[in-house]
């Protein structure tokens, strides 16, 4: 008999600090050996806990045994009630988390490490307030959106007032269908595939489930901010164009001079290389750094 495990997602230890109704912040609870915050800001498209897997697949672990201060951004569930959410609503988000870092650390900036749609956010906040920002991390980040891979080509042909209006929110089923449909041979039929040519594997079961069941634990898009990042970001391209405004303010590379690093998947159908490699060259930072992996977007995918 296969022994199928249950995924509970989530091993290390931590509280929430701020609770904003649907947004919240989360400290993991740690002894730090370096003074300096680092919070993470997740995308909002995924749950975060992907970064605290289990026990023997863990980000935050092993970034807590580095003796860091671990901080995360979670933007919840959003129900109808948030449909009229703003993409600027999480640039003050960000802001709210990094002010009370900030104070209660007693330091002047953190470390910002973006992921996914989460680094887009994290290079508009930091344009916005480089003085907050000592040092800058973007994993698989979408920073230029006129890529050539599928989603972008759908994303920009797409019909989104009729989906909010029909939907509401752009839910995590309808989303997930479209991540899946942009390769279905090897997200749908490999994958599976490799379930039943690993089955004697426990690990590779138990890895399987655990990830199976955070890709199907998606959150909806408040339906203004679906159509908001989809128009401004893929359409327009507003954040490598440097238009993208934030309170009257637009976006500057030119003030991300802080130590960069970059974290690239080759294999990466979300996003691509491409999508980063333009914003790599103009940021004026003389710390900078990009590691290419034969990785895709989440892991081997």
């Amino acid at each position: 008999m296969i022994a199928i495990p249950e995924a509970r997602p989530g091993v290390c230890e931590y509280e929430f600090e701020i609770e904003d109704w649907l947004f919240k912040l989360a400290h993991f609870k740690s002894k730090p050996k370096h003074k300096t915050p680092v919070l993470i800001c997740y995308a909002f498209i995924n749950r975060p806990y992907i970064l605290d897997l289990h026990e023997d697949v863990s980000v935050i672990k092993k970034m807590l045994e580095a003796g860091l201060d671990v901080w995360l951004i979670d933007w919840g569930y959003p129900k109808r009630a948030g449909r009229y959410l703003q993409l600027s609503d999480y640039v003050d988000f960000i802001d709210i988390c990094v002010e009370h870092i900030r104070q209660k650390k007693g330091v002047d900036a953190v470390t910002l490490h973006g992921y996914c749609l989460g680094s887009t956010l994290s290079v508009i906040y930091t344009s916005m307030f480089p003085e907050k920002v000592k040092n800058l991390v973007l994993q698989a980040p979408p920073v230029d959106f006129y890529t050539s891979n599928t989603l972008a080509v759908w994303a920009r042909s797409i019909n989104l007032e009729k989906i909010v209006r029909s939907l509401g929110n752009a839910t995590g089923d309808m989303l997930n269908l479209s991540f899946l449909l942009v390769d279905p041979i090897r997200l749908i039929v490999g994958k599976y595939q490799s379930l039943l040519d690993n089955i004697d594997n426990q690990k590779f079961v138990r890895n399987f489930f655990y990830m199976d069941h955070w890709i199907f634990d998606s959150p909806a898009v408040p339906g203004n901010v679906y159509v908001e990042y989809i128009t401004r970001w893929y359409r327009r391209n507003e954040v490598i164009n440097e238009v993208f405004d934030y309170k009257g303010r637009r976006v500057n590379l030119k003030n991300i001079k802080m130590p960069t690093l970059v974290l690239v998947a080759k294999k990466d159908h979300i996003t691509p290389p491409e999508s980063v490699s333009q914003f790599f060259e103009r940021i004026p930072a003389k710390d900078k750094k990009m590691i290419l992996s034969e990785k895709g977007h989440w892991s081997d995918s």
